[in-house]
């Protein structure tokens, strides 16, 4: 005659099948982020600017860019902006 299942039993089936539910459901999340990322491979470059007199300014510093271009583009906006009044910048890409 089989055994009955316990209470623990049927805990640790609906526990394992949830996490794996979950963990598919994460993975079809990201993989559609990751796709849909994919499409658009323009991105804008914006800089972000404090002043030692406390002003904050953002603008965008290149807009169209190219996945290939981009760390190239990275670059030119950080070492455009040193100067003796800028006490800290910053750049970054933003996907169009």
């Amino acid at each position: 005659m089989p055994n009955l299942a316990t209470w623990t039993d049927v805990k640790q089936v609906v526990l394992r099948g949830l996490f794996a539910t979950t963990l598919t459901a994460l993975i079809g999340i990201s993989a559609a982020g990751i796709s849909a990322a994919g499409a658009s491979q323009l991105w804008s470059v914006v800089v972000h600017i404090e002043y030692a007199d406390g002003f904050v300014y953002e603008h965008a510093f290149a807009v169209g860019v190219g996945t290939s271009e981009l760390s190239s583009i990275l670059q030119a906006c950080g070492s455009s902006h040193r100067n003796g009044s800028v006490v800290r910048h910053h750049c970054y890409p933003v996907l169009e």
